[in-house]
C-alpha cells in the first residue's frame, strides 16, 4: 500500500510539473486518488494503536 502512495506521490508531481496547474482536473483527481490511499493507510494505523491499548 505504501508502495501505491509513493508512486501516485510521485505522478501527481509529474502531472503538476506537466500542467503547471494545481488546479487543472486532472491534477485535482490524482490528488483525491492519492488522499484515498493515505486515508487508508491512516486508518489502518490508528486501529493497529488501538489493538495494543
Amino acid at each position: 500500500m505504501k508502495i501505491i502512495v509513493e508512486k501516485l506521490r510521485e505522478q501527481l508531481v509529474e502531472l503538476f510539473l506537466e500542467k503547471n496547474d494545481l488546479l487543472h482536473e486532472d491534477v485535482v483527481e490524482l490528488s483525491q486518488r492519492l488522499d484515498q490511499y493515505i486515508l487508508v493507510i491512516q486508518s489502518k494505523m490508528m486501529k493497529k494503536e488501538c489493538e495494543q491499548v
